[in-house]
């Protein structure tokens, strides 16, 4: 059994109320809450040992990247987070400075984006360390950018470079909210996504939920120092690291190349990268072109939970 056949059996088998506008199957949820106005739901789990290392972090940073991950998400639909509720289980025994210090690796973050705690859970036992943050926002006017609307012809764009977030990254990531905004606001995109699992991994959530294929290019995708570093550890190529290695947490978009080359010359974007990696295509699947032109098939890889 995997993460991802597991969610699609779920989401076969759930009913759907009239006022949820988009369910399972994207970054948040969206739910109709007034003539004008709708609600974003997105929720993460992360425990010791899996999404960090408290033998190589402090517990200031699980509590900021627990939170930062909901604020990706929220992002990545193109809408402004508001509230958090956030439930903990403490190991037994949990000294209260502890808990103290995690409380300060939240509100670091939570405050520069101006989200409340409002609520939560807090229990102890005899497990690891774990946290969960539920996140609400709202769209402020705009509509959310669901993974379902990619469309042929589309160019395929993506903030900051990729790979190697183990070394460092996977902690200290600024959520791409402020960029996310702009693009939201000034163009017109059609499918977004964060790079959290991975960029072949996530590009093929939008290419399943869009029913299209891609072409990437080679000599296109942005990769980063570290994917360079790690590669030198691994034995992998860097580019096998800026394909497949999750926690990036950078945006992944379609638009029409029109609004693409817009983009691409654009400055509100200012101090991040913006790419052009690749295209969308009517034949399912992700493909590769090389600089040479040569262009042969991929498989999608990333991070997967329940994978054996």
């Amino acid at each position: 059994m995997g993460e991802f056949s597991f969610i699609q059996w779920i989401r076969k088998r759930q009913k759907r109320r009239k006022d949820v506008m988009l369910g399972i199957g994207d970054d948040c949820a969206v739910i109709d809450v007034s003539s004008d106005t709708v609600c974003l739901i997105t929720t993460d789990m992360l425990v010791d040992g899996t999404h960090f290392d408290l033998k190589k972090c402090t517990v200031q940073d699980a509590g900021r990247k627990a939170i930062a991950c909901s604020i990706s998400d929220v992002a990545a639909m193109g809408c402004q987070p508001t509230v958090a509720v956030i439930s903990v289980c403490f190991p037994d025994h949990t000294p209260e400075k502890f808990a103290r210090e995690l409380y300060k690796g939240i509100w670091g973050i939570a405050d520069k984006y101006a989200i409340e705690i409002v609520g939560g859970d807090i229990i102890s036992g005899r497990s690891p360390f774990c946290i969960n943050v539920t996140m609400l926002g709202r769209d402020d006017g705009l509509k959310p950018i669901r993974r379902s609307g990619a469309r042929a012809g589309d160019a395929i764009l993506v903030t900051g470079t990729l790979g190697g977030s183990i070394l460092g990254k996977h902690l200290s990531f600024e959520p791409r909210l402020k960029e996310s905004l702009v693009l939201n606001k000034n163009f017109t995109i059609h499918a977004m996504i964060d790079v959290s699992d991975g960029l072949t991994a996530d590009l093929n959530h939008i290419l399943e939920e869009s029913s299209v294929g891609a072409v990437l290019y080679e000599d296109r995708i942005p990769v980063s120092h570290a994917a360079v570093e790690l590669s030198k550890k691994t034995g992998h190529k860097p580019l096998y690291h800026a394909l497949s290695d999750g926690e990036d947490y950078e945006l992944l978009m379609t638009l029409s190349r029109n609004q693409a080359k817009r983009l691409l010359s654009f400055g509100l974007l200012k101090n991040v990268k913006v790419s052009c990696i690749g295209e969308i295509v009517k034949e399912h699947g992700i493909r590769m072109k090389s600089s040479g032109g040569n262009i042969r098939h991929i498989k999608p890889r990333g991070y997967e939970h329940l994978k054996s």
